[in-house]
């Protein structure tokens, strides 16, 4: 069984049980973590994490963050973008900022398709762009308050105890989430 097999099968496992409505958000982000290499397998096969949760009675929304860098700079003045990039850590400090609020905007407008918000599944995906600009430990801390149901975390990278490491590259942290994984 390869190793999206086993997260789907962890997940079909995890989804099953009874949703606990009510919880503080930092107690409804669940994390499916996989090696960064399955990225390509793990996105052919969201329409099984789909069928699972709505198998199990729970609404579910994707919300792929894949191309928000691009369609955040193209919304910055062509001018200001390129003094910028002559400056590296303007793109960064920009990012952390003004990037960081675009993308919760985006969650909060895409959060407000669900019927059923506070049974719903919000499937984050797309976290690979966030590489090098924003830290998934911000965005997530920034979208806590934005959702009233359960947020799934598609994370490449790994995790060790509650350490959770981003594309296995990033220092870790130290994140409370539901890990699931692609083990037995």
């Amino acid at each position: 069984m390869n190793r999206i097999d086993l997260l789907l099968e962890n997940y079909r496992s995890h989804i099953k049980m009874p949703l606990r409505l009510g919880l503080p958000a930092s107690q409804r982000v669940w994390f499916a973590v996989y090696p960064a290499e399955e990225e390509r397998r793990l996105i052919h096969r969201l329409d099984d994490f789909a069928v699972l949760t709505q198998a199990a009675g729970h609404p579910w929304i994707r919300i792929d963050l894949q191309g928000r860098l691009a369609q955040w700079l193209a919304t910055v003045d062509e001018e200001e973008r390129a003094e910028w990039f002559k400056n590296p850590d303007d793109v960064d400090l920009y990012a952390k900022t003004e990037w960081k609020a675009a993308l919760t905007t985006f969650f909060q407008t895409e959060a407000t398709r669900a019927a059923a918000p506070e049974s719903t599944v919000f499937a984050l995906t797309g976290l690979m762009d966030l590489y090098d600009f924003l830290h998934v430990s911000d965005l997530i801390e920034s979208l806590e308050q934005t959702f009233v149901g359960y947020l799934l975390v598609f994370f490449p990278g790994e995790r060790e105890g509650n350490t959770y490491r981003f594309l296995n590259a990033r220092t870790g942290w130290n994140y409370l989430a539901a890990p699931i994984l692609c083990e037995k």
